[in-house]
């Protein structure tokens, strides 16, 4: 199967929705949810459907703080699911499109977890081989969306795994005794950190965020946690500084390294502000 032939992305994703009433190993109801999803996903967050020129008025804050406007609607039921990617063609979705969907967008989601990511992970693999087989998808763009698949969806449920590891333990006090919670934070810093680098001995991180010119560190982990997250991981985090410690106050989502490192050789746009 050498040859592709160019279909409308919305049609691929209909297509392979009813083809899923003949066979018993993945319901409709199940990949359902996950095509709107990555049609959401195309729609307002990919470089799909933006203009250029328009991005570039856009400050990276007013971007992040849009895309959560946006989540927090749809979750609340005060807007509907997009469901129609016009004219949008197969051969302009990409590799990366897949890899940004599964490692950033979808852990973003509330709730998610390994076995949501391993869950949409299955629908869209599933998809891509539906489309092979109708020689929509070449062998090379098939390899290629294969690929970050296998790489992908590991590392997001890892992602996973740590974000709620780290969130507990912030909700347990984040290692500190009781009789010192009291005391009042000298610093804090926020924001979308990456980690530079883990000692597993000594049980800390140090993390780098975009909007100080230093590392930020050592943070104390346990050896469990540490254990999961991995050199160029991207948390967005809360740390506060008290009596020289820094340590965890909030945590949100974790996104693998795999996704930010692809995503700079790439020159797609930065996600970390």
């Amino acid at each position: 199967m050498g040859k592709s032939t160019d279909i409308k992305v919305q049609e691929a994703m209909d297509q392979f929705v009813m083809s899923l009433d003949h066979q018993e190993t993945l319901k409709a109801d199940d990949a359902e949810p996950c095509m709107e999803m990555f049609a959401d996903y195309l729609l307002y967050y990919s470089d799909l459907f933006q203009d250029e020129a328009e991005m570039d008025d856009v400050s990276l804050d007013e971007w992040e703080s849009a895309l959560e406007g946006y989540i927090e609607k749809l979750f609340e039921g005060d807007m509907e699911r997009a469901t129609e990617l016009g004219g949008l063609l197969l051969s302009q979705i990409d590799a990366g499109h897949i890899r940004d969907f599964l490692g950033w967008y979808l852990l973003r989601e509330p709730g998610i977890d390994s076995l949501g990511v391993d869950s949409f992970s299955v629908a869209l693999r599933a998809w891509v081989d539906f489309m092979h087989g109708k020689a929509w998808l070449d062998d090379t763009k098939y390899e290629t969306f294969t690929d970050v698949l296998d790489d992908v969806v590991s590392e997001s449920s890892r992602a996973t795994k740590v974000a709620h590891l780290l969130l507990y333990f912030v909700r347990l006090g984040g290692g500190v005794s009781p009789r010192l919670r009291g005391k009042r934070f000298e610093s804090f810093v926020e924001g979308h950190a990456r980690i530079d680098s883990i000692d597993m001995d000594a049980k800390h991180v140090f993390m780098g965020f975009d909007n100080q010119d230093k590392l930020i560190g050592p943070v104390s982990l346990p050896l469990e946690i540490i254990s999961y997250l991995c050199k160029g991981d991207v948390l967005d985090v809360e740390l506060g500084k008290r009596g020289g410690q820094w340590m965890m106050v909030d945590i949100g989502p974790v996104y693998p390294a795999c996704v930010y490192v692809e995503a700079d050789e790439l020159q797609i746009p930065d996600k970390l502000t």
